[in-house]
């Protein structure tokens, strides 16, 4: 079994690749000259590709038996049939890029404030364990009736395992109604309910009208007509849903509707995905057109990726607030019922 590569070093390969590829090698050869600077294990992986490669292989098939990322294996995918293997490569390298710097600045907001959290959460435990049965055992010895809130706090306290179980039952039953809901619908299904998600749905959208766009934009410039590339795209590895996609458009094209009509039936794409389509065609730059809308809504896509990152910090501290105010009614107001005992 051989090591997963991280995704910085899958990064660094493509980028290296598609160099290599520029400079007129060819893939089997540039994969042996990379070899040689890794390591060991690395070593013995690239030789077993290149073996794989030597016998006939897609080199996408090869990307996917490392577990490379899908947008990798999609990429060269692609870029096999259209031709541009280096700059399908070279543009892989440059989403994981991206993503990677994403997913860096999230954990750098995250750790400030998950530790607050953990924290508060910490005092609120020991408040909970430690203090909380002392003012029970104050308002008992007054005759006193706790106030709800400090009852609910001690039902807490006393029904731990009881709170565990109907979370983890609540989590079990969410993981079961997922499950059945995928073995039930489609993956086009799956791809229609998360471009229907609050918020998050804009994103999914944004990433398939990318992905679509700018695949379709590389085989078109290949040479092939939308109807070929539309059927190579149904074959995609990685992305069964476009099989369903790809069919229901076929058949409204026979139907004699034009495809930027058929196209903007699609629920998961951007609704002006047709008129770029429609636009490209009058032009005559059909293919132009749309990888420059695929690059505009890449744009589109890690601008609202990184808004969404910027609410989650003070989103967390809200949450730590909540959960300093409960501390402060936890103790304080005990303390002020039971002076008015006194």
């Amino acid at each position: 079994m051989h090591k997963d590569w991280r995704v910085k070093e899958q990064i660094m390969l493509l980028k290296r690749l598609g160099t290599l590829l520029d400079e007129g090698y060819a893939i089997h050869d540039a994969l042996g000259f990379i070899a040689i600077q890794l390591d060991d294990e690395k070593k013995r992986c690239l030789q077993q590709s290149i073996e794989k490669l030597k016998n006939g292989e897609n080199f996408y098939r090869v990307l996917e038996d490392l577990n490379f990322h899908p947008v990798s294996v999609s990429f060269v995918f692609y870029g096999n049939q259209t031709g541009q293997l280096s700059l399908s490569m070279q543009t892989a390298a440059r989403v994981l890029t991206e993503r990677e710097e994403r997913k860096k600045r999230i954990q750098k907001l995250l750790i400030y404030p998950v530790f607050l959290l953990a924290a508060t959460g910490g005092m609120f435990l020991i408040i909970g364990w430690y203090l909380l049965p002392q003012f029970i055992h104050l308002y008992r010895s007054f005759q006193a009736e706790p106030n709800a809130v400090i009852k609910a706090l001690f039902w807490f306290r006393e029904h731990p395992f009881h709170i565990i179980l109907v979370l983890a039952s609540m989590i079990l039953i969410n993981v079961f109604c997922l499950q059945f809901y995928k073995r039930r619908k489609s993956s086009f299904d799956i791809q229609v309910l998360l471009s229907r998600l609050p918020l998050l749905g804009r994103l999914f959208k944004l990433w398939n009208t990318y992905y679509i766009a700018y695949h379709l934009s590389q085989l078109l410039k290949s040479g092939l007509s939308i109807f070929q590339s539309l059927q190579f795209m149904g074959k995609d590895p990685n992305k069964s849903y476009l099989e369903e996609t790809v069919k229901l458009i076929e058949n409204s094209l026979l139907n004699g509707e034009s495809f930027p009509s058929a196209a903007g039936r699609i629920p998961f794409w951007k609704e002006e995905f047709a008129t770029v389509i429609e636009h490209g065609q009058l032009s005559g730059k059909i293919d132009i057109e749309l990888e420059a809308y695929s690059d505009y809504c890449l744009e589109i896509f890690f601008e609202l990726l990184e808004m969404m990152i910027r609410m989650i910090q003070p989103l967390i501290f809200f949450i730590i607030a909540f959960w300093i105010i409960m501390m402060y009614f936890s103790i304080m107001l005990p303390s002020f019922q039971i002076i008015n005992y006194i």
